[in-house]
This record gives structure tokens, sequence and C-alpha cells, in this order.
């Protein structure tokens, strides 16, 4: 299913998007909205750093890939990371 709404805004801000648009047209929605935004704000938070992800590959597959396939796997990873941004 995919979602809708601003397609120049990533995935989060869509949330909180909606999330708000539901505080101003639901007032006894309030407190379950704002977690929501809560939640999309650490979601944001927890992504992993170049770092992260270059361990995460390395400690998995590091040797069965040429230098080549993990510099585009871990740029593959980070552009999935910054897509869910």
């Amino acid at each position: 299913m995919r979602m809708h709404g601003d397609e120049k805004l990533s995935p989060i801000d869509n949330i909180v998007e909606l999330a708000r648009k539901i505080i101003d047209e639901c007032p006894s929605c309030t407190s379950k909205a704002s977690e929501i935004v809560m939640w999309a704000y650490q979601v944001r938070e927890l992504r992993p750093s170049r770092d992260e992800i270059e361990a995460l590959v390395d400690s998995t597959c590091k040797a069965f890939l040429p230098e080549k396939q993990r510099a585009l796997l871990i740029d593959g990873l980070r552009a999935l990371v910054r897509f869910a941004e």
C-alpha cells in the first residue's frame, strides 16, 4: 500500500503532517496524534550513521565482497536510510 501525501516530503514528514491534521480536526485525538509525532521524530533520530552501516556490512559479509561491491552496498544502504527519512 502506498502512502498518499506530498511527494516532496519524506515519509516521516508526511506522517507528522497527517498527525498535525488529526490534531486540528479531532481535538479528542490530540494525545494519540502527538504520540505519533513523537515516534516519527524518534525514528528519524535513530537512523544509523555511515560508520554504523560500514560496521554492519563488514561484520556480516566483508570476506565475501570485493571492495567495489562493498562500497556499492554501503552507498545503497545509505540511500535507503535517507529515503526512510
